[in-house]
């Protein structure tokens, strides 16, 4: 029978060991955490229109549901928990429901927190069309983006191949939505983020 005031020299006790001073030294290395919804630290996610910088959101938002209710397209949904301090906030999930950017923004009007306001109501996210996903760039025919684009000008087809154009876009997510490529060629990403670090 061991002695009990032996070290632990087998080979479990051995590696549990240098795992754990792997582990130590390695947390020893990470930057300090910064409190949510603070600069880098937080989480992008697309807004619902007129949202206000990040950060700002964050504060003000009480998750009130008040512009979920009020969307009449059911394209503002809750953030996820893997959002973290974002979880449960409104955001728009474009695969799921893009935004219409309706002409009287209910979403807005409906915001008692000035989390959304008028004077922000702009391009919601930032679009980006991936060549090597797209079947027109691959050499099939596909234009049902920009036939389902409500932006005249935001998508431009050029020899049968599409381009999303910024200046125009909405953000609005309809070309993500309807992008019939086995793997999207719409890449939705949120407007960066914004607000005191």
């Amino acid at each position: 029978m061991s002695d009990p005031r032996e070290p632990d020299v087998s080979r479990r006790g051995l590696l549990g060991s240098l795992f754990r001073r792997a582990a130590s030294a390695a947390e020893s290395q990470l930057p300090p955490a910064r409190p949510a919804g603070r600069g880098r630290g937080l989480f992008p996610v697309i807004r619902p229109p007129g949202a206000v910088s990040e950060a700002q959101f964050l504060e003000r938002c009480t998750r009130c549901n008040e512009c979920v209710e009020a969307c009449p397209h059911d394209a503002i949904t809750h953030a996820p928990p893997r959002f973290r301090h974002a979880a449960g906030t409104p955001m728009i999930d474009a695969a799921a429901a893009p935004c219409r950017m309706c002409d009287d923004f209910p979403c807005v009007a409906a915001c008692p927190e000035a989390a959304l306001v008028p004077d922000e109501i702009g391009p919601i996210a930032i679009a980006r069309l991936l060549d090597y996903n797209c079947l027109a760039h691959q050499g099939s025919f596909c234009t049902v983006c920009s036939e389902h684009c409500p932006e005249p000008d935001a998508i431009e087809v050029r020899d049968g191949k599409p381009t999303i154009l910024e200046g125009p876009c909405t953000g609005c997510g309809i070309c993500h939505h309807v992008c019939p490529a086995p793997t999207n060629a719409v890449a939705m990403m949120p407007r960066p983020l914004e607000g005191p670090a």
